[in-house]
């Protein structure tokens, strides 16, 4: 009594069950190829940042080279007012002297920022102005 309805759902369930079966394996290679995919970007974005830091490391190095004594001619440029500033006396000349500077044209006071971030690098002004504000 049961064997024609065992022959029924297997007639029937087999094409189904093969449905499901094809369904869940487009599933699963579905998710596979997105695994791969993510891997692949993950991959490449690392190789990246490495390739980026190597570069930057490399700009580094060059730019200490090629420095000369241009960072230490601005380094005493700008230690030489805060030294006069703890010699009584002097300080009223460091003073006047920033009150000069303000009166100066904006493009001379700019050309000696910009001449100060080539000499130290851009990055560390960069970084600095990030520290700064907390990043």
């Amino acid at each position: 009594m049961f064997s024609w309805l065992t022959t029924i759902l297997g007639v029937v369930g087999k094409p189904i069950a093969t449905t499901i079966e094809g369904w869940t394996e487009r599933k699963k290679v579905k998710l596979e190829s997105d695994l791969e995919i993510a891997k692949a970007k993950t991959t490449a974005t690392i190789t990246r940042l490495q390739t980026q830091q190597e570069a930057d490391i490399a700009w580094e190095n060059l730019s200490i080279q090629n420095s000369g004594w241009k960072d230490e001619y601005i380094l005493i440029l700008l230690s030489i007012p805060m030294i006069m500033c703890f010699i009584p006396g002097l300080d009223i000349y460091v003073f006047k002297g920033f009150e000069s500077l303000e009166k100066c044209p904006y493009w001379y006071r700019w050309c000696f920022m910009i001449a100060v971030a080539s000499s130290y690098g851009y990055k560390k002004i960069a970084d600095f102005m990030a520290l700064k504000k907390g990043m």
